[in-house]
């Protein structure tokens, strides 16, 4: 038995249309992925809009070529976060599918957020009822309905339901609404994720009766595709599963490949995004105001996760200092590392260490300095900024030592798995520091590839055949490869002077 099956990704960037294959009981295999890019657009009041006309009119011929070439047997969505359709009466859009990334100035932001949490309650509260932490420009979707709250009123009143992205593609090849708890979970602030219902924040914002009242599991049956766009496009009645969100269907081979066994998944990029499944969705107290989250994986079960931007602090710090990475030298490594005091800080982008705001420190046993990123901007800096070799080193073993605090935010043990993918893990420098701060763990690179579209082809694969979604353990085959913690000359001197440093804010 062959089953094919079909996967609408809808990233940041790229949007995908992939096909993957099945045959017996052997593992999933990608045939054939079409990709497209669609970028925001303008919009009014300084937001920017996701370009869906765009994207449905692509979809509209590439998804039945793509049946043509290879007939499937069902489809599955999943997207970026941050992101839901408020429809109206009608079936249509009561307002423009907001972009979370539209820009917003330090000012403005300050006057969003005073006036958010004026109306729902201190952040704190906010947090512990909801799993979700504060979370910069709309990424928090109740913080972009606020802003239509005060801005455009009348969007909310035509509106009479309020879609996940996922869902609300799903919506459009069937007509049929629903909600998973991958997406409604997921730092948006309007889940309560102790009692799995609608938030205080939702019921504040007015509207929690616009969110569906019951959840499915992302692999049911949404629908067919429906009767009109058979006709338009030539296609059979193609089952559609409900979808998932993009962090979580990267999650799931991993939750399927390692079963009960513990493990913390890193997935790194632009977002540095650590999974880590736990009993109950609770925050220490230390940890309120802090970027950490509860998800909802598609099983049900609470992973406690937490955030980085450590790729666009990369690109910060690597344009500034200029020149090319020269990749991992465990030699140079240590003598980049022998003065303690030397380092780049966190804080440029949303970091877990909120009291910082980036830079550089220089300390020489006499004098120690701190050199803000402007002062970097505008070419000032310590002595060993001009060593381009070293000013990389120290870039990588800053973001591996962020890393490490996330990491252990998630509520990990000293013998938790730790499992990198994406693309920090050709980052040798960051991989190799990172062993090194886990020196009881096993320490592994992944190879999954394309993971979120992998994992949502699982998805279809179920609804295709009829089966749970256990059943495919062994459909994603994972190879682990571990790292070898190099034991750097200095190491430990260094790290304990690194996070003694972010103590003292």
């Amino acid at each position: 038995m062959v089953t094919t099956v079909a996967v609408l990704d809808i990233g940041k960037t790229n949007k995908k249309l992939c096909c993957y294959r099945r045959s017996a009981d052997g593992p999933l295999a990608l045939v054939e992925t079409v990709t497209a890019s669609f970028p925001a657009v303008e919009g009014d009041h300084g937001l920017q809009y996701e370009d869906t006309r765009s994207l449905w009119e692509w979809l509209a011929v590439e998804l039945p070529a793509l049946y043509r070439r290879h007939p499937f047997a069902a489809l599955a969505i999943t997207t970026h976060g941050a992101t839901y359709a408020l429809i109206d009466a009608q079936g249509g859009l009561a307002y423009p599918v907001i972009a979370y990334d539209s820009p917003i100035s330090d000012e403005q932001q300050r006057h969003l957020d005073q006036g958010f949490y004026h109306l729902v309650g201190p952040l704190a509260k906010v947090q512990a009822e909801t799993g979700s932490c504060d979370l910069p420009l709309l990424v928090n979707p109740a913080k972009s309905l606020y802003t239509l709250r005060e801005r455009h009123p009348q969007a909310l009143s035509a509106a009479t339901s309020l879609l996940n992205y996922p869902q609300y593609w799903g919506f459009r090849l069937t007509g049929q609404r629903a909600a998973e708890a991958t997406y409604t979970a997921n730092h948006s602030f309007l889940f309560d994720i102790q009692q799995r219902t609608a938030s205080s924040i939702a019921q504040a914002l007015g509207v929690a009766h616009l969110l569906p009242k019951s959840l499915q599991r992302p692999w049911d049956q949404l629908g067919v595709l429906a009767p009109e766009l058979q006709e338009a496009w030539s296609l059979p009645a193609i089952p559609v599963a409900v979808g998932i969100h993009d962090s979580n269907a990267a999650l799931l081979p991993h939750l399927l490949g390692h079963g009960d066994q513990d493990f913390v998944l890193n997935s790194t990029g632009t977002w540095c995004v650590a999974m880590h499944r736990v009993s109950t969705p609770e925050y220490q107290e230390h940890e309120l105001e802090q970027k950490i989250i509860f998800n909802i994986d598609c099983f049900g079960d609470i992973h406690k996760t937490s955030f980085l931007m450590a790729g666009q602090d990369y690109g910060l710090y690597h344009d500034l200092i200029g020149g090319v990475d020269p990749g991992y030298d465990p030699q140079r490594v240590a003598r980049s590392i022998a003065h303690v005091g030397n380092a780049i800080m966190p804080g440029a982008f949303p970091s877990q260490f909120p009291g910082w705001h980036g830079g550089a420190n220089e300390d020489d046993g006499t004098t120690r300095r701190h050199w803000s990123v402007e002062e970097l901007r505008a070419g000032q800096g310590p002595t060993w900024w001009s060593d381009q070799d070293q000013a990389h080193d120290l870039l990588n073993v800053s973001l591996a030592l962020q890393s490490q605090v996330a990491l252990q935010r998630t509520g990990i043990s000293e013998h938790t798995t730790i499992c990198i993918e994406g693309g920090f893990s050709n980052n040798g420098t960051y991989v190799a520091m990172l062993a090194e701060c886990f020196p009881q763990a096993t320490v592994a690179l992944t190879n999954i590839e394309e993971a979120t579209s992998c994992g949502t082809a699982l998805l279809a694969l179920a609804l295709a055949e009829g089966k749970d979604l256990k059943d495919y353990r062994d459909t994603v085959p994972i190879i682990m490869d571990p790292v070898s913690a190099p034991r750097f000359d200095g190491s430990a001197a260094y790290i304990e002077a690194y996070h003694r440093r972010l103590a003292e804010l």
